[in-house]
């Protein structure tokens, strides 16, 4: 999850496809960018902002203008993408110069903000007349504020609002792009700004279009001056945005371990869930922030959340994260053995990636390593599957070795296929089956063979292995690597 929400640029998405496939220059892309449309819109509804942002980009480096214009939304707020102004500041002018009325009012309000570029009253002031004549009335509101109509514009009057107004030339309930200035001031860290502005309404409360407040902003920017402040404002610790996420879970998912101490001391909802249903801990888990992990863990929050696909927080530590996260969650309480909707436990996930640390952590919590998936693999089977004979090492203990994956392949077979010499010995002297047969009739020499793995011939020539034995196909070992064009293989063979 990339904190904050975007929920304008995500609104209007389908309706500025819809504005694209409908100008007169597209005509001959009708076709292509409905499918455009029904693409992005598919990403929205799934809340896959990532792949959006990937379809804009694309449109927006052909000369798209309303394509730059969405896309610099989304590089402003940082949904699908990393936030930088820098680039919205590029797509914006590059929408702007084309034209694009809503593009040459956001790119003047960012030159009046200073943000993706030096702050500059002229050039602003020109891109906002051009929006104005282009028939945007909110671009001639916000000229009267700046005083470019002085016909129009009211003089300024002592008030509450007076700091701002010498801060950012706007008055305190001023919008840029629609946003409280507070809201700005929040995510970019101006402690100046923010004191001057807490007071004045909306303050602590102003909200943005996703519903995010001055303090979820500063949380997930991990503005620590800022959230204090607004904290010690009375700012509202559990206020949720339109997805329901509250700061906590927005400082969680950045890994701002300081700002979620904050937020814990005054007493933010560990239980709460975002609409996706993910919690803090949930969020902080995914983002391997092993800090907020452990901080969040030791207040009480629940690591026996199970996710969608019966997924919990250990699997996902076990497959993405390292041991101390995998440990941390483990001490915690969370369910070591349980299995998502494939059978796969934390501990599998942790084999078959090849993270030897972590399997090591859940074996010392008593993980069960018997335990298969849908497959047939345990998760020693996993490890050597994917080739990681240092993380399967610790999980021989009193592993089943002839244990068989639904394709009928032992650990023997599965060795042999990935070349993992340095693991067949010790299957070899467990006791594993050196002449087990997969359903297609091979067995670990066969498998060798055909690789033309000559180490691991060896290896089980050395131990007896029967080279007189047949495929389904009536091949031996030798017919195979000579057939494979291994002759040196082949010579060492029967």
């Amino acid at each position: 999850m990339a904190p904050p929400r975007i929920g304008r640029a995500a609104r209007m998405v389908a309706v500025a496809l819809a504005a694209i496939a409908a100008h007169p220059a597209a005509s001959a892309q009708d076709a292509r960018e409905n499918a455009v449309e029904r693409a992005v819109g598919a990403a929205l509804r799934a809340g896959d902002f990532r792949q959006a942002a990937a379809i804009l980009e694309r449109m927006a480096k052909s000369g798209n203008a309303e394509a730059q214009y969405q896309l610099a939304s989304l590089y402003r707020s940082g949904r699908g993408v990393a936030q930088d102004d820098a680039l919205a500041f590029k797509w914006m002018q590059a929408a702007a110069e084309q034209g694009h009325v809503r593009a040459q009012f956001n790119l003047g309000t960012m030159y009046v903000a200073g943000r993706g570029a030096a702050r500059d009253d002229a050039k602003a002031r020109a891109w906002l007349e051009k929006a104005a004549a282009g028939g945007y009335e909110e671009a001639g509101r916000f000229l009267g504020s700046l005083g470019a109509t002085p016909a129009a514009a009211p003089r300024p009057t002592p008030s509450a609002a007076a700091p701002a107004r010498r801060l950012s030339g706007l008055p305190a309930t001023a919008a840029v792009s629609g946003r409280a200035l507070i809201l700005d001031a929040a995510l970019r860290g101006q402690a100046d700004a923010v004191r001057q502005l807490i007071n004045t309404p909306p303050g602590v409360a102003a909200t943005d279009d996703d519903g995010n407040t001055p303090l979820a902003l500063a949380a997930a920017a991990g503005a620590s001056a800022i959230v204090d402040l607004l904290l010690a404002a009375n700012a509202d610790v559990n206020a949720r945005n339109k997805a329901e996420e509250q700061p906590l879970m927005l400082a969680a998912a950045k890994g701002h371990a300081d700002v979620v101490d904050r937020l814990l001391a005054k007493h933010a909802d560990l239980a709460a869930r975002s609409r996706r249903g993910d919690s803090a801990l949930a969020l902080a888990v995914r983002g391997c922030h092993a800090a907020v992990v452990s901080s969040l863990v030791a207040h009480g929050a629940d690591p026996k959340l199970v996710l969608e696909g019966d997924t919990t927080l250990l699997m996902l530590a076990a497959e993405m994260c390292d041991d101390k996260i995998v440990l941390a969650l483990a001490a915690g309480g969370a369910s070591l053995d349980a299995s998502d909707h494939k059978g796969r436990t934390a501990l599998w996930f942790a084999a078959s990636r090849g993270d030897a640390l972590a399997v090591s952590a859940l074996l010392s919590r008593a993980a069960d390593r018997t335990i298969a998936d849908a497959q047939g693999r345990t998760p020693l089977l996993a490890a050597i599957e994917n080739g990681h004979a240092d993380t399967a090492l610790p999980l021989l203990g009193n592993a089943d070795l002839d244990r068989r994956t639904a394709s009928g392949n032992t650990a023997l077979i599965l060795a042999a296929n990935r070349g993992l010499s340095a693991i067949i010995p010790p299957l070899l002297q467990r006791g594993a089956n050196r002449d087990a047969k997969n359903d297609q009739g091979y067995t670990a020499l066969m498998i060798a063979a055909h690789k033309g793995a000559a180490d691991v011939v060896k290896l089980l020539v050395d131990a007896g292995a029967d080279q007189s034995l047949r495929n389904k196909k009536r091949e031996t070992a030798r017919d195979i690597a000579t057939a494979m064009g291994h002759a040196a293989v082949a010579q060492m063979l029967k």
